[in-house]
């Protein structure tokens, strides 16, 4: 699956056509809809509309149109003010919807899921719980793994998803969890903890099994890859069991003493580590009938971001491996001026000012 158009019924809203290649969405100025844009997509992907509760916005209705097959497309109309009344259709070629009364489903969010489910043959559940390891926001770039909406959340809750994202039964590792909740509050003397502690024996010896899968080794070599790409360093995806028997999952950066550059900018390694996880999560699903995209807010920016040539490099790669990737980012974070030619003669898909917003003025 990769996007193919996003527009709306509003004159205000700039359409924007992707490439299905790469896609470099720039600005001179910041407030113009850079970042907006990714939650645009996350809401047009039947995500939250919380930010587009204002009134400014209770008119809009948004189309984002998606390839899913060679020659197969699938648009999803979606509103801002009435959640029962999302629209889907499928079309044989690029299309502009806006005036178009026949479609083929209709429905709540509900409905529109499991019409989406249907047709692009995988579980949207899954899909819709993924979906931002792929589109990350600046604001989802503070943590590889925990993204915001698990930031006050029990650990398991990710480790969950990621888990599941991984090949790996995630009900099996919350088991564990559940079992240990169930063992502190039972009766040293009943007969049912002894039980659940024979149950928590077997699932913790059970589940140190589940880690290693050929899965998980492409993507450890795919973050290996990309990691000396982007960042000209050894960095390392581990999966293992801590002390207490449960999942840990970590990337490691190995830092060259030798080396002038440095690891001093955490911010920007953290940064950059969303985007090889993203990058090597993408590879690996490459095959399969899944998200074949990786849109990234902002990677150049940072007081010591470094790495712009490596970053412009694995975008590249990306579009080598048969991914779309969409970047956004300031003109003027991007230092190498043969990078920004290149960008602006080749790979510019919109370009954002304060004369000409995403979403206008309001």
């Amino acid at each position: 699956m990769k996007i193919s158009k996003l527009y709306s019924n509003n004159d205000n809203f700039k359409t924007i056509e992707f490439d299905k290649g790469i896609n470099f969405i720039l600005s001179y100025d910041n407030g113009v809809g850079k970042s907006t844009l990714f939650q645009l997509i996350d809401f047009c992907l039947l995500g939250d509309k919380h930010f587009l509760a204002q009134e400014h916005f209770k008119d809009y209705i948004f189309y984002i149109e998606l390839q899913i097959a060679s020659n197969r497309y699938i648009t999803i109309k979606r509103p801002t003010k009435n959640g029962k009344n999302i629209e889907l259709k499928i079309t044989k070629q690029k299309s502009y919807l806006i005036d178009e009364k026949d479609f083929n489903k209709k429905g709540s969010i509900g409905v529109a899921k499991s019409f989406f489910e249907n047709k692009v043959n995988y579980s949207i559940n899954k899909f819709r719980t993924y979906i931002t390891y792929f589109l990350r926001d600046e604001s989802n770039q503070n943590d590889v793994f925990i993204l915001n909406k698990y930031a006050n959340t029990h650990e398991i809750e990710y480790k969950t998803v990621i888990s599941n994202l991984l090949g790996i039964d995630g009900r099996k590792i919350r088991k564990k969890y559940e079992l240990d909740e169930i063992i502190k509050k039972e009766d040293t003397q009943s007969t049912s903890l002894k039980s659940a502690q024979e149950d928590l024996a077997k699932v913790i010896e059970e589940n140190k099994t589940l880690i290693s899968s050929h899965f998980i080794d492409r993507l450890k070599e795919s973050v290996t890859k990309y990691g000396r790409m982007i960042l000209g360093k050894e960095v390392t995806f581990l999966i293992d069991f801590n002390t207490s028997n449960d999942i840990e999952f970590s990337i490691k950066v190995k830092n060259d003493e030798e080396s002038n550059d440095n690891l001093d900018d955490e911010s920007t390694i953290k940064k950059l580590s969303c985007l090889i996880f993203a990058s090597a999560l993408a590879q690996t699903y490459a095959q399969k009938r899944l998200i074949k995209f990786v849109a990234f807010d902002c990677p150049f920016d940072g007081n010591k971001n470094t790495y712009e040539d490596r970053i412009y490099r694995a975008i590249h790669e990306l579009h080598r491996q048969g991914i779309q990737t969409i970047i956004t980012s300031n003109e003027n974070v991007i230092k190498n001026p043969e990078n920004l030619s290149e960008i602006k003669d080749e790979y510019m898909t919109a370009y954002l000012s304060n004369d000409d917003k995403l979403m206008g003025d309001f």
